[in-house]
């Protein structure tokens, strides 16, 4: 056998069996899954985000870059929480056909992993504090000074007076609150006047107008009868006018019928 024959051959074996390679598989199903295309995207985000941290663990030194970097890392960690992930949450939530409610329980189950893996990210708020050991906080701890207190003590007078002795700091802020509080309650004094003499303002006007109420209701009165007078009026001279104009045309009426019986004699002596 030749080797072109062996090439081919070897062809015709990978494409019969190519179907069963899971890798593959898995990508191509991937290539046609948005969801998986996306979650890769962001799987990819979530290394070099981390990668970036490293770095910015290993330049400790150079605080100014850190917190640049830092503030990179953040804005990174709030892009993809508030925006790539609720993009993800949607893809995750569309039902494909063929797809088992397994299939769909294990998208939201790698969606809860990516958001505790972007949150993992250190980003310089909450992770640079120093951790103390054991030994160092039992050392802490026993370079300080306890003092016993007892309510013996106090009833024995040992601390009478400590907790009202002034410094010239406490006094000169004593007297200020003093001096302050003073101008305060003359200017609510000054306040308090003006509002009762609004208030006793406000009674008078309301009194006056109770008064003036009664000559109101009046007026009001008057202006209805005039305005029933005023419209009753021109109804009479209404029907005045219509019987003006009757009586004028009744008189015309007569005058040309005189007219007409003139005219009628006259031609009738003249035709006598």
């Amino acid at each position: 056998m030749s080797l072109p024959d062996v090439l081919s051959r070897c062809e015709v074996i990978l494409e019969t069996y190519g179907k069963y390679d899971e890798v593959k598989r898995e990508k191509a199903e991937s290539s046609q899954d948005p969801f998986g295309v996306l979650c890769g995207q962001i799987k990819s985000d979530i290394e070099a985000l981390k990668q970036k941290a490293d770095d910015i663990e290993d330049m400790s030194s150079n605080k100014a870059a850190c917190a640049a970097l830092h503030a990179e890392l953040r804005r990174g960690k709030n892009s993809l929480l508030t925006i790539e992930i609720p993009r993800l949450d949607k893809l995750g939530a569309k039902r494909i056909k063929g797809m088992t409610r397994e299939a769909l329980l294990s998208r939201q189950t790698q969606i809860k992993e990516l958001i505790e893996d972007i949150k993992s990210i250190p980003d310089g708020i909450g992770t640079n504090m120093k951790k103390f050991s054991m030994q160092q906080s039992q050392a802490a701890l026993s370079s300080l000074e306890l003092t016993h207190i007892s309510l013996d003590d106090f009833t024995d007078g040992k601390y009478e007076g400590r907790s009202y002795e002034q410094t010239d700091q406490s006094r000169a802020f004593r007297e200020e609150y003093e001096v302050r509080k003073v101008k305060q309650d003359k200017q609510l004094d000054v306040i308090e006047k003006g509002l009762s003499e609004l208030q006793s303002i406000g009674n008078d006007i309301s009194n006056e107008l109770d008064r003036q109420q009664p000559l109101i209701h009046e007026m009001e009165s008057k202006v209805d009868n005039t305005r029933q007078t005023v419209s009753s009026q021109n109804v009479r001279m209404k029907e005045v006018l219509v019987k003006i104009r009757s009586s004028r045309n009744f008189c015309m009426d007569l005058v040309l019928v005189s007219i007409l019986l003139g005219v009628g004699a006259y031609i009738y002596s003249m035709v006598k």
